[in-house]
């Protein structure tokens, strides 16, 4: 099958993002930020890129069966992918709060914003201390 010069030039793009989303996928699974970062922003540029020409490639007309159904694997694989980049955000964000406790108001004991280990209010009952 002969594909028109748009479709040659959408596949050969379609291919480079299906390249850069196993890219993408192999540093989510092993969990270092900066490949990440750099495999997203590779795969957006090619995203962007293979958007504008299937706008040309469907302006000529219809696009080949087989594309539409790789094109369609590639996005559920980038809603998964931008799934997993929402999960691991989480558990981080738990992580940080068991380390570092938020600045959100305490439901037990937050009276005044004093910090830990100090009494929440003072009666005065108790001035002077004798053994």
């Amino acid at each position: 099958m002969v594909l028109p010069l748009d479709q040659q030039h959408f596949l050969a793009s379609l291919v480079l993002a299906e390249h850069h989303q196993q890219v993408l996928g192999a540093a989510l699974l092993d969990g270092q930020p900066d490949r990440v970062a750099a495999a997203a922003g590779d795969l957006q540029q090619v995203v962007a890129t293979l958007s504008g020409l299937l706008q040309r490639v469907q302006r000529g007309g219809r696009l080949a069966p087989a594309l539409q159904l790789r094109l369609q694997r590639l996005g559920q694989g980038v809603a998964q992918q931008r799934e997993a980049c929402l999960r691991r955000g989480a558990v981080v964000d738990r992580a940080l709060n068991s380390i570092i406790p938020s600045t959100r108001a305490s439901t037990y004991g937050g009276a005044g914003g004093r910090p830990y280990g100090q009494q929440a209010r003072r009666s005065g009952a108790f001035t002077q201390l004798s053994a």
